[in-house]
């Protein structure tokens, strides 16, 4: 699914974190499927997850910003986070990874790297970014997504001004080699230790 936030103002709705604190969902009302209480629950819990990977809210970011990301996971193993910021021909990746499982406890932060890419990941990283067309018209999401195929991936981008999200299971993901390849390429850019494969 390709999703902007409609116009006008966007409406976070803030998400428990299960100890008696609540944070503000990454993720504009709406984004990630028609808003209904599921929705809610899927953000938060993406929310969640990227809160203990130690990431911030993509939306809103400054105009002159140009951030990607992709959340990977996994039903049986560690959440992943990889994140490219993106300044002209230079470029700053950071990768993160918990102790949680899927969609549920997050668990504490087990691993984190950062890096200054190369001028040739720098190129390469935004030749898979336009393959995926991820910049295109956006459409409004129409089912919910699951962890339930054995793997979720959530890609994100910035650019001025402008915000878009799209959200795979395992399955579809199969089905969309460009979005494959770039979370691939970025899973080996960040340097983190992932164990098993890359499903």
């Amino acid at each position: 699914m390709r999703v902007e936030p409609p116009a006008g103002q966007a409406v976070f709705e803030d998400c428990d974190l299960g100890d008696g604190s609540r944070v503000p969902s990454d993720f504009p009302r709406n984004s990630l499927a028609p808003a209904a209480s599921a929705e809610h629950q899927l953000a938060c819990g993406l929310s969640t997850q990227l809160n203990a990977l130690g990431e911030p809210s993509l939306f809103p970011l400054p105009r002159a910003a140009e951030v990607y990301r992709v959340l990977w996971l996994r039903s049986g193993a560690h959440p992943v986070s990889v994140r490219f910021e993106r300044q002209g021909d230079t470029g700053q990746l950071r990768g993160a990874q918990s102790g949680g499982k899927g969609l549920g406890d997050p668990g504490d932060l087990l691993e984190e790297s950062s890096a200054v890419a190369t001028l040739a990941q720098v190129q390469d990283l935004v030749a898979r970014i336009e393959a995926t067309h991820l910049w295109d018209p956006p459409s409004s999401p129409s089912t919910l997504p699951s962890i339930d195929s054995g793997s979720l991936w959530v890609f994100e981008g910035a650019r001025a001004g402008q915000y878009r999200v799209r959200v795979f299971q395992r399955d579809a993901l199969a089905r969309d080699p460009a979005f494959g390849a770039l979370g691939r390429t970025l899973l080996a850019a960040s340097g983190l230790h992932v164990e098993g494969g890359v499903y």
